[in-house]
């Protein structure tokens, strides 16, 4: 009758743990999907040139896979001013890296 109950119980907990982190992945899929840019975005280069790329990647990648490419000492984490561009439209709140440069 004990192992009867345990056997119940062990089975119970792992159904509802499982139950559990179904839903919290559910959740985090939702939040992405409403949250996280996605599709393509038009970058124009100098009013000449433009560009289609992936959203959610860094400028400094979108401009690497169009063949051009700026010095940038910190690889594109927006500290060390090296690289010097202008978003003019689109581009968001300035990061608080970005804000001593």
């Amino acid at each position: 009758m004990l192992l009867a109950i345990n056997q119940t119980v062990i089975i119970l907990a792992a159904v509802v743990f499982t139950l559990v982190i179904i839903l919290l992945v559910t959740m985090l899929v939702v939040a992405a999907k409403r949250l996280v840019n996605s599709g393509a975005v038009k970058l124009t280069i100098n009013g000449e040139r433009e560009v289609e790329v992936e959203a959610g990647g860094t400028l400094l990648g979108a401009l690497q896979q169009a063949n051009l490419f700026l010095p940038s000492a910190c690889g594109g984490g927006g500290t060390c001013a090296m690289c010097k561009c202008q978003v003019m439209s689109g581009g968001g709140d300035i990061l608080p890296t970005e804000t001593g440069h």
